[in-house]
């Protein structure tokens, strides 16, 4: 990593060794270009696009004719935007704008590690068996695109060998889904696939309403007051590749004709420009909301709509392929350096959960198991508390099956429950349940009110202690 500023390279020094990564920090591009001379272990370069002496741009191109296919992620000022677009082009791998955002970099970075991973197995193919030929040789190296991609499950099985099916093509993919399914993975491994240039990242709802038109579409210097310098939009920066417009449902209505317009020609016009500019640009877009809902709703244009649908591909939610907890559980574990092995009892546990945040949820598991894990495997006791409570829920329906409960009893049991979970924060207690304060406290004083026996004899009990209306921790 190259970074001038003392204190930003300090910070994130520590943010990326608290991820997992080795990192190598030095203060200017020089610096950066003799480690890079004196050793081949680096996985990713991530450098500052203005520094003393030499910059981020003569670091890509000392890179780049090495031809080592190092990802380079430029670090940019806002301003700058439209000289890291055109390093993008250029053979920059991503950049990120300051202030560094977290999550963006960490993304960025593990992206770029990827891609690394996925070029190497590349690299090394296995050797042509007897009876094989140079096509099928081909067609091995093609499925690498996929290595990183569990589908043990029947549903993401058959979303694997349809993304397959439709990687070579250059009509756009609609990637839908609930948010943390995996979305971005697949389009990296269609794209991967589809042998095209770069991979353009757009997150239409990060950037504001009011800077997306530039970003997109680039302008003219002159076309409006502050436009000094022209800038090449992001739809360019692709041109040979994809573009990935991430959360699509969060694009303006203002500007979905022009992107219409773009998927129908492939022309598009700079903002204070009068010249139509053609592009190559295979468009995969990805969201999380229901579109037809939208469309209904008039936020989202039903021609744009069925221009990016032409080849759908819908990403089923963890909860539905409970065959790829376990695998994606162990790859998380292996991804945060633990070699650990999952306890039978945490495994079940992983399993029966409804996993409301889908794979990215998983994954914040497993990095806090790794973490604290003491033991030679992953107990229960290792994993998230959510995870044990909602253990506690699960036990709790069964019961109530079990012991035929009447809906009055399992409301009881629940309410207290979750009271008692709240350490009898009553404000707490009632902003998970849905309810106001007053309505919590009549029913507390209706339970209080009911005789103890009808408990017992229901047999309402969570886990190993009778449910009970203690309610401390406040008045």
């Amino acid at each position: 990593m190259a970074e001038d500023d003392a204190a930003l390279r300090e910070l994130l020094v520590e943010l990326l060794s608290d991820a997992g990564h080795v990192v190598t920090a030095v203060s200017n591009g020089a610096e950066a270009l003799e480690k890079l001379r004196l050793a081949d272990a680096y996985d990713v370069v991530l450098t500052d696009l203005i520094m003393p002496g030499i910059g981020g741009e003569a670091v890509l191109a000392t890179v780049q004719a090495r031809a080592s296919g190092m990802p380079v992620i430029i670090m940019t000022a806002f301003g700058s935007i439209d000289s890291a677009v055109r390093l993008v082009r250029a053979g920059a791998f991503d950049y990120v704008t300051k202030p560094v955002a977290t999550a963006e970099l960490l993304h960025a970075i593990a992206r770029g590690v990827n891609d690394v991973s996925a070029r190497k197995n590349l690299l090394s193919p296995p050797a042509l068996e007897a009876g094989d030929s140079p096509a099928s040789s081909s067609n091995d190296l093609a499925r690498h695109a996929f290595d990183h991609v569990i589908a043990e499950s029947a549903a993401m099985a058959s979303l694997v060998a349809l993304a397959r099916r439709i990687a070579p093509s250059a009509h756009p993919v609609l990637l839908t889904g609930e948010s943390g399914t995996g979305k971005e993975v697949i389009a990296t491994a269609v794209h991967a696939l589809s042998r095209r240039g770069a991979f353009v990242v757009v997150n239409c709802g990060a950037i504001p309403h009011e800077s997306m038109e530039t970003e997109l579409f680039g302008h003219e210097r002159g076309a409006f007051a502050g436009a000094s310098l022209e800038r090449v939009g992001l739809i360019e920066a692709a041109h040979g590749g994809t573009l990935f417009l991430d959360e699509i449902g969060e694009l303006p209505l203002s500007l979905q004709p022009a992107l219409l317009r773009f998927l129908d020609t492939g022309e598009l016009r700079r903002v204070g420009s009068t010249k139509w500019r053609r592009f190559d640009v295979r468009v995969i877009a990805a969201t999380n909301r229901d579109l037809e809902s939208e469309m209904r709703e008039n936020r989202f244009r039903e021609d744009l709509y069925w221009r990016l649908k032409v080849l759908p591909l819908e990403v089923t939610p963890l909860r539905e392929r409970v065959a790829d907890v376990l695998p994606l559980a162990q790859y998380f574990l292996e991804e945060a350096g633990c070699q650990r092995s999952l306890d039978s009892s945490a495994a079940a546990l992983l399993t029966s959960y409804a996993w409301p945040g889908n794979v990215r949820e998983l994954r914040n598991a497993m990095q806090q198991a790794a973490t604290l894990v003491s033991t030679h495997s992953i107990l229960p006791g290792d994993l998230p508390p959510r995870l044990r409570e909602s253990d506690r829920v699960a036990r709790l329906v069964a019961q109530a099956s079990q012991h035929q409960l009447s809906l009055r009893e399992v409301e009881r049991a629940y309410v207290l429950e979750i009271v008692r979970r709240t350490a009898g924060n009553k404000s707490r207690a009632a902003e998970v349940l849905g309810l106001d304060r007053t309505t919590l406290y009549r029913k507390l004083a209706e339970y209080a009110a009911e005789p103890d026996a009808s408990e017992a004899s229901a047999g309402a009990r969570i886990g190993d202690g009778p449910i009970t209306g203690a309610t401390e921790g406040e008045p």
